[in-house]
């Protein structure tokens, strides 16, 4: 979930703590990972629904949405994500990946630019994540040389 934690009204209205909104998305990973790819859509259109701050659930959306080759709805998705989370360095690189896939360059500079901005110098991001940065980078650099 986003850094911020949902006020207790939020919870009761919509009547799922963040720990069973944790669980019920495990689920839809689960599902995600086991190839079944229909249930997993519900189980994360169903987890946005009540909590639309949920942005694991809006990537797994967004990669449905690309396992589907809807890059369409998959930039919408990986859009909602950042909006949900404006820092988030996966809903970033998600966008990145799915930006290069419909050719947007101009789009993928920018956002380039702002993850490097983001976590330049800094020691806590996932080496993961920095190396998967540092590929799109590179992938970057070199589609505009062509």
């Amino acid at each position: 979930m986003s850094g911020r934690e949902r006020k207790l009204s939020d919870v009761l209205k919509r009547g799922y703590s963040d720990e069973e909104l944790r669980h019920i998305y495990e689920l839809g990973r689960f599902f995600l990972e086991s190839g079944k790819v229909a249930r997993a859509e519900k189980v994360f259109a169903g987890v946005t629904a009540v909590a639309p701050d949920h942005l694991p659930s809006w990537l797994g959306l967004a990669n449905i949405s690309i396992l589907k080759n809807n890059l369409e709805a998959a930039r919408g998705y990986a859009e909602t994500a950042r909006r949900v989370d404006k820092t988030s360095l996966p809903a970033a690189l998600y966008l990145v990946t799915i930006m290069f896939a419909l050719n947007e360059l101009t789009s993928v500079g920018s956002l380039l630019g702002e993850v490097g901005d983001s976590i330049e110098g800094k020691s806590d991001v996932d080496p993961n994540l920095y190396r998967f940065y540092k590929m799109q980078l590179a992938r970057f650099q070199g589609a505009i040389t062509q």
